[in-house]
């Protein structure tokens, strides 16, 4: 140092009020002295004895600066010289004692690591099986020796199916799980590794019989659904208590899907899980749900529907309705979800009507106004109720929901009706008789205004005379009768009233010929061809009453 900072200071210890060194009081100070055994003695370091103040020596102790007087420093013991070697050796011993630790600590790691890399960590599974610290060897003769004991049982919702290896055909390549499992683990990082839990289940993919296995799963669930409740869709029913479709809610069932069953033992095959355990999710689902917005407009479509009212007429006479009751029946849900018309129900409808409403040719039994009970079959006369205009009809009203009266559409009607089997005809009418051999005619008002004997056909099976209800085709006045006899000549007859009735091949005529009428003059070789012959003037005024149109009604 220069003389400039020992001077600088000197000054500042007189400042603070230091001692002399020769006050008996006064500090001994000891000098620095190098650990190094070659420094120089220390008495040799002393400055000359022409020094005269202690401020012109400095002395560093530690971290305070202070100063001794050349005589204070020859009073120092070699004890006291020797104290800053003994502060400096904790220090060095504590390097030394880090070193030793450090150096332990990577012994440690690097053997950690080496333990490591053919050895799971702690906490570490592969499925159900703990390979813990196991090597790589002893982690696969575990996976093998777990497949050997291998067992699975399907439970749950009532259901249990229980099968072994062996059943499921079930076979594992260890080498290779154990294999990936152990390399997703990082031997170097063992310190962080150890604290925590290490499943490779991921990787435990065993390999089985998939077609013996579905087989027997999908044949466990099939029978088990034999005795299940099978799930219902959501719907659109008619609540009567309302008198209105609503929405009803879906209800899940019991019936298990055999294909979820399914999946759910495969899953647990492949990890080796001893039990699939199946929940609700493994049940048959309903595919339409109440929360479905189209069953709300189905509900809306069919409540349209049910407001139909239609009132069905023939002749006057009310013959069927289609109200909301029966509409109801109609009223199912499509495959679209949508509300239409059970085809099927609307049809058999449509033809109970038909049948019951149909009277051509349909035996109808009536009372004569001299009351005589007569039944009668046959003829083209009668209500013929045109089935497909009468089902276009009652579709189009029910979708519309229209309230409305409509005479049934028909190919041909009677004068009135009275119901299935009963008279279609009215009051007006020509009678045949063929039991009597007699004709009667009958005014609006039911009054008999005509009547004569007549001869019918001869009752040989080619000339009978038909029965049935027709009406008169036409009449004709004179006119000329064709045909051909039983040995096979041919006949020609001018007759002067002929009032057809079966086409204009049988008819009513006058036939002067005949020496009588009535009786049993058709069985008695006075027979006709099928024609009814009445007397010339019978014919006569009858042609005069009877118009086209008029109801024919033969019987016996």
């Amino acid at each position: 140092m220069s003389d400039k900072k020992y001077n600088k200071a000197a000054h500042g210890r007189h400042a603070a009020g230091a001692q002399r060194p020769n006050d008996t009081d006064s500090e001994q100070v000891v000098s620095p002295v190098p650990s190094d055994s070659s420094a120089p003695d220390a008495t040799a370091a002393m400055p000359p004895a022409s020094a005269s103040k202690a401020e012109d020596y400095p002395l560093m102790y530690a971290s305070e600066q202070v100063y001794a007087s050349p005589d204070s420093l020859h009073t120092l013991s070699a004890d006291a010289m020797a104290v800053p070697r003994r502060r400096r050796r904790p220090l060095k011993v504590l390097a030394i004692a880090l070193g030793v630790i450090v150096a332990l600590a990577a012994a440690a790691y690097i053997g950690g690591s080496v333990y490591f890399f053919d050895r799971f960590m702690p906490n570490s599974a592969i499925g159900n099986v703990d390979v813990s610290l196991m090597s790589s060897a002893d982690a696969e003769r575990s996976l093998a020796s777990s497949v050997e004991d291998y067992k699975l049982t399907v439970t749950g919702q009532g259901f249990t199916l229980k099968l072994t290896a062996a059943d499921a055909g079930l076979s594992l390549d260890s080498e290779k799980i154990v294999q990936q499992a152990h390399a997703d683990v990082n031997p170097w990082a063992w310190p962080l590794e150890l604290a925590r839990t290490h499943d490779a289940t991921d990787k435990l993919v065993a390999s089985f019989n998939e077609s013996g296995l579905e087989q027997a799963v999908r044949k466990a669930a099939e029978t088990f659904n034999e005795t299940a409740t099978p799930p219902t869709d959501a719907t659109v029913a008619y609540d009567e208590s309302v008198g209105a479709f609503v929405v009803k809610a879906e209800v899940p069932g019991t019936a298990l899907d055999a294909d979820a069953v399914v999946r759910a033992a495969d899953e647990a095959l492949v990890a080796l899980d001893p039990t699939a355990k199946l929940t609700a999710d493994h049940l048959k689902k309903p595919t339409v749900l109440s929360s479905d917005q189209r069953l709300k407009a189905a509900a809306d479509s069919a409540n349209t529907m049910i407001k139909a009212n239609l009132t069905l007429t023939m002749g006057g006479t009310q013959v069927g309705a289609v109200n909301p009751d029966l509409v109801s029946q109609w009223v199912v849900l499509g495959e679209d979800v949508n509300a239409t018309l059970n085809e099927e129900a609307l049809t058999a409808w449509v033809d109970g009507v038909v049948a019951a409403c149909d009277t051509v040719g349909t035996a109808r039994t009536y009372t004569r106004p001299d009351g005589k009970v007569i039944t009668v079959q046959g003829g083209p006369y009668g209500w013929d109720v045109d089935r497909d205009a009468l089902l276009a009809m009652v579709k189009e009203a029910v979708a519309a929901g229209s309230v409305q009266s409509a005479e049934v559409p028909t190919f041909s009607s009677g004068t009135a009706f009275n119901g299935a089997g009963a008279q279609d005809w009215g009051a007006r009418y020509c009678d045949i008789d063929l039991s009597e051999q007699y004709v009667r005619f009958y005014d609006a008002s039911g009054a008999l205004i005509w009547e004569a004997p007549c001869v019918s056909g001869t009752p040989n099976g080619a000339h009978n005379t038909p029965t049935g209800v027709y009406v008169l085709n036409s009449k004709a006045s004179p006119s000329v009768l064709k045909g051909t006899n039983l040995d096979g000549s041919k006949y020609e007859s001018t007759v002067q009233y002929w009032m057809p009735f079966v086409g204009n091949v049988i008819g009513m005529h006058d036939a002067d010929w005949q020496p009588y009428f009535g009786g049993t003059r058709y069985q008695d070789g006075g027979g006709s061809h099928g024609c009814v012959n009445l007397p010339p003037s019978s014919a006569a005024a009858l042609y005069g009453i009877i118009q086209p149109g008029d109801v024919v009604v033969s019987h016996w």
